[in-house]
């Protein structure tokens, strides 16, 4: 049986520095063996494909935010230039 790792490891193998992070993890689907009452033990295995987990969620977040926008037509309006230049001379303060 290969060696189970300590929350303080899993804490470094993930770069966290707060246990809160590795609760979250837990919720979010992270197997554990519980070792008493807020104690936990990983499986090396399971520990890594949570991480291949978490890598790919974050390709779907990259994919839904960067993904292309549809061309839409725009509506051209008539604007008589001359008018606004009129409004913009008679505006001016002297």
């Amino acid at each position: 049986m290969k060696s189970l790792l300590t929350t303080k490891q899993v804490m470094e193998y993930f770069n966290v520095k707060d246990s809160r992070t590795i609760s979250k993890f837990i919720k979010q689907g992270l197997k554990v063996i519980p070792i008493g009452a807020k104690d936990y033990r990983f499986k090396q295995e399971d520990v890594e494909a949570f991480a291949e987990h978490l890598k790919e969620l974050a390709q779907e977040e990259i994919i839904q935010v960067c993904s292309i926008k549809q061309k839409r037509k725009c509506k051209t309006m008539n604007v008589d230039y001359e008018k606004i230049r009129a409004n913009k001379v008679l505006n001016r303060v002297i």
